[in-house]
């Protein structure tokens, strides 16, 4: 190659002096270049020396005899100073929804509540949540401690029996994600041409049995969809998504429930079985894996994010809450963007699409939840929006082919599940009392799980009130709910329903009050002296225990619907219950003079 000169003279000018010390080069680090000494090197107590420069490179570099140039410096080293503050104060102050803030931080860390019991001192936290702050008090973390079983694992009252290892799980579901098999294949779309003609009995289905629980789709237009799917075939939009998902849930729903009699049989072994279910799982997987392949074409319409709700609602049928959540999510997001859009103003002038936004807000909402409760998971952030409607409107339909069943129908539908006008009306106070109750019981919970268990034993009283006062909000709840929707005979299932929501409530509420009976032989002695609050504890304590004795066998008498999962959850906790109660009373039964709690009679046939 030959030599150029002129190249060579122009590499040598652009040469640059460097600016930083020695110390700073040598460890490789950036220097301030605060003459004569910079930062670092004033720190640590070293001399400070910058190298000297070339006649020729101060030309066109740094000249540190002239004036301007240092006052230049000085600004920048001020800026940089400022910088640096901001970043500092960011760091000190984390945000809530860090990784790198333990998500767990509220779980007992197998302590005894002795120490923290004593005046003075302060319980951990990591949340100053707030029922008055409604971008903190529903905080995934607060929710699921004081709804998951692993929780109360962590319990010293289970150092007997847990492990180590085993107490550092913090979510089974989320803890093996590692074991799950990596060479799982989708089911493929199996011929569902074939069962094109079924859809409209499966629709009528739907209507039936899933609608009224979960009122997310507008009646007419999946009337509409249907006839039109049957007569043009299946599109690659949303109306048809919507259409195979509906009949996906209806094909995954028992039509043959007969929800168990209020009254517990002593034995187990006498109860009833229930019905065999005539769900088709296999026929409901055909149908949502098609429209599984519909969510691509999915965009932000009305029925688009009424897609991903039901979406959701079959995966939390088929026991996978993850995938349920991630629908979720998509349909929360969605709606967002439609609530920010400037053409809301006009789509709201319909009184039929207002009720319907509100309806996938609030469904949305309930949907996120119901999944927090179990699942420690930030939400979409939709409810920090704002959104006016309380709560959405009952909505007025004409008559559909929905109305009129067909004689030939192959699924035969119990007294109670037929549903006239009135009886949609009541479907849809099963609704609003859904939300009302899930809100509710985050409310409570929030409040009572702020400081964690740490904070129950700082003021006993005063959390003791807090129960009482709670389970006197959510009886009348139960009360008022039960009111709206008559007689048993009527509406079998969703006095059901409503009696499972009322006690897994209740199971929530007394759990501080087991916490502290379980742990009162660590408790310091002028807090076991104190007799009267101990009345109560052990009065609360025992109504727990009960409490879960009537819910496992509830729990066990369900066919799949979407909160199977939670009854899953909800059971599994409850047998930790009275894994504790025994515990407890093995230590309690060889001293006569302590409290003791009453055991089930069936307690080894429930666990």
């Amino acid at each position: 190659m030959e030599f150029n000169p002129r190249i060579a003279r122009k590499r040598e000018i652009r040469t640059r002096a460097p600016t930083a010390c020695q110390t700073c080069r040598l460890r490789k680090t950036r220097c301030d270049n605060t003459r004569p000494t910079c930062s670092y090197c004033a720190v640590q107590g070293v001399e400070c020396n910058y190298p000297e420069t070339s006649p020729q490179q101060n030309q066109l570099g740094f000249d540190s005899v002239n004036p301007s140039n240092n006052e230049v410096l000085q600004r920048l080293n001020h800026i940089a100073g400022l910088l640096e503050d901001i970043k500092s104060s960011e760091g000190s102050t984390s945000s809530t929804r860090s990784l790198k803030e333990g998500f767990f931080e509220l779980a007992v860390q197998n302590t005894s509540p002795v120490a923290d019991s004593l005046p003075g001192t302060n319980p951990t936290s990591s949340s100053t949540a707030s029922v008055d702050d409604r971008g903190t008090e529903h905080d995934p973390r607060i929710l699921y401690l004081a709804s998951s079983g692993e929780n109360m694992l962590r319990w010293p009252i289970f150092n007997k029996v847990i492990t180590e290892a085993e107490k550092h799980i913090r979510s089974f579901l989320l803890d093996s994600l590692d074991n799950l098999p990596r060479n799982m294949q989708a089911l493929r779309q199996v011929g569902i041409g074939s069962f094109v003609d079924e859809i409209p009995r499966l629709c009528r289905k739907y209507f039936l049995l899933c609608h009224r629980r979960n009122p997310i789709v507008d009646l007419e237009n999946l009337d509409r969809y249907a006839k039109e799917v049957t007569v043009q075939g299946l599109g690659w939009d949303g109306p048809s998504c919507q259409v195979l998902l509906a009949c996906a849930l209806a094909s995954c729903t028992s039509s043959k429930f007969v929800p168990m009699a209020e009254d517990m049989p002593a034995n187990l072994d006498g109860l009833q079985a229930p019905p065999l279910s005539d769900a088709n799982l296999d026929l409901a997987e055909t149908y949502f894996h098609a429209a599984k392949q519909r969510f691509g074409f999915l965009h932000t319409s009305a029925t688009d994010i009424q897609c991903f709700l039901l979406a959701g609602s079959y995966h939390r049928h088929a026991i996978r809450p993850l995938q349920a959540w991630f629908c979720y999510q998509q349909a929360s997001c969605r709606l967002e963007v439609r609530l920010r859009s400037l053409c809301r103003e006009r789509w709201t002038a319909d009184d039929d699409y207002h009720n319907l936004e509100s309806r996938l807000y609030w469904s949305c909402i309930q949907a996120e939840h119901e999944m927090q409760s179990e699942l420690p998971l930030w939400g979409s952030g939709l409810e920090s929006l704002g959104y006016s409607d309380p709560f959405p409107k009952f909505p007025q339909r004409s008559s559909s082919s929905y109305d009129r069943m067909d004689e030939e129908q192959d699924f035969a539908v119990k007294p109670g599940f037929e549903l006239d006008g009135t009886e949609e009306e009541r479907g849809w106070k099963f609704y609003i009392g859904s939300i009302c109750n899930r809100r509710t019981i985050n409310d409570i919970v929030c409040d009572m799980w702020s400081q964690g268990e740490k904070g129950w034993t700082k003021d006993i009283p005063h959390l003791l009130r807090k129960i009482m006062s709670a389970e006197k909000v959510i009886t009348s709840w139960y009360q008022i709910s039960l009111a709206g929707i008559h007689s048993a005979k009527d509406n079998p299932d969703l006095r059901f329903f409503f009696r499972g929501r009322y006690h897994m409530a209740l199971e929530r509420i007394y759990r501080p009050a087991f916490y502290l009976a379980m742990h009162y032989q660590g408790m310091p002695t002028f807090i076991k002296n104190n007799h009267q609050i101990w009345v109560e504890v052990f009065n609360l304590t025992q109504k727990a225990i009960d409490n879960c004795a009537l819910l496992i066998p509830s729990f066990w008498y369900q066919f799949r619907h979407e909160w199977i999962w939670n009854v899953i959850r909800a059971s599994f906790a409850c047998s930790v219950y009275l894994l504790g109660a025994v515990l407890y009373q093995l230590d309690a039964s060889r001293d006569s003079n302590t409290w003791q709690v009453r055991l089930p009679s069936n307690w080894t046939a429930l666990s």
